[in-house]
């Protein structure tokens, strides 16, 4: 009878063991965490504008509407977001004030599906021209990502980390840790310099005339 016992005994334990073992699954192995896919903004690219505009605290200059930048004109994408390139860019709009001797300057892109939004990112921040303006030029370059909406933005260093924060606000707290560059800091003009006025015209300003947002 004991034999009997042991000979069930044991044979539970062998079908108990290959219970275990029929899952595949070596406890010894990490197992592969899938990453959570990343946060995306809603709305279109002139909402999000809005959006941050509202949730920023020192911009005190008159904008323009947001408006889309032509990405068949390379020359226009190049001087707005400094890319050689828009075969990466699905949408691009710009933001910035009406009078051209403001050195300030905001851009959101919608990428491409399937591009490298970090490596269009890094070209936007090392292409864009920080001096485009004449006599003037942002003190600060800043490019964050909320999924595969891209924002650059560059101006004097407190509105660009004003601007940023306020992004981040629309993100919900996901956008990207942000990619910056230093432009320069600029001496203020005596009053009644010429080139005070000189600066009153932008280099190049495609797109002027549109609606006012007030900052």
């Amino acid at each position: 009878m004991k034999k009997i016992i042991c000979i069930l005994l044991a044979l539970s334990m062998m079908f108990a063991f290959a219970a275990c073992g029929g899952n595949g699954e070596n406890p010894d192995e990490p197992q592969t965490i899938t990453d959570a896919p990343a946060a995306e903004l809603t709305g279109t690219l002139e909402e999000i504008a809005a959006n941050v505009y509202s949730n920023a605290t020192k911009i005190e200059m008159m904008l323009g509407e947001p408006m889309e930048i032509d990405l068949a004109d390379v020359d226009a994408a190049n001087y707005y977001l400094g890319v050689a390139s828009t075969a990466s860019i699905a949408r691009a709009v710009f933001s910035e004030p009406m009078i051209g001797s403001i050195p300030y300057s905001m851009c959101l892109v919608t990428v491409a599906d399937g591009a490298d939004i970090e490596a269009l990112k890094n070209e936007i921040l090392e292409g864009v021209n920080y001096r485009k303006w004449m006599c003037v030029a942002a003190e600060k370059v800043l490019v964050t990502n909320c999924g595969s909406t891209i924002m650059m933005v560059m101006a004097q260093e407190e509105i660009v980390d004003d601007v940023y924060n306020a992004f981040n606000i629309v993100a919900n707290g996901t956008a990207s840790t942000p990619l910056t560059k230093a432009g320069e800091v600029q001496e203020e003009l005596p009053l009644g310099d010429e080139a005070a006025d000189a600066g009153d015209m932008p280099a190049a300003m495609p797109g002027e005339d549109e609606g006012i947002i007030l900052g």
